[in-house]
């Protein structure tokens, strides 16, 4: 009898410190932060490309579109990638002019990073000049 109960503490033991690992894991996803610099460097990163994808959108803009220019790619994959680019980063900046210094929320920065690798790729498929 005595052994069952031991046998039933450690398993409760077991169960329990694998439930505060999970948990502990969850916060650390969900918690995630990111350094200033290392904002900074995203949002530099992403102004430059954002600038690479209106520079082709405005080369594509006069009518007759000029060879090579895909307007489905531009209104349903780039426009939106410079949307949620554009957001992500103006979350983060207006984040670092209230809290100098302090660590950046790592979601909005994996959007900022996403957006940015989005156009990237985006870019290399469609803009052919």
């Amino acid at each position: 009898m005595m052994r069952s109960i031991g046998f039933a503490a450690v398993a409760l033991c077991l169960a329990l410190s694998s439930c505060a690992n999970i948990k502990t894991a969850y916060d650390a996803v969900t918690t995630s932060t990111v350094p200033a610099q290392t904002i900074n460097v995203a949002i530099n990163g992403f102004n430059i490309v954002k600038t690479a994808a209106t520079g082709y959108i405005a080369y594509c803009t006069p009518n007759p579109t000029p060879a090579g220019c895909d307007d489905d790619a531009i209104q349903n994959k780039i426009m939106p990638a410079i949307d949620s680019g554009t957001t992500a980063r103006n979350t983060l900046k207006s984040f670092l002019r209230e809290h100098p210094g302090s660590l950046g929320d790592k979601g909005t920065y994996d959007a900022l990073v996403t957006a940015s690798s989005t156009l990237q790729t985006l870019l290399a498929t469609y803009d052919k000049r």
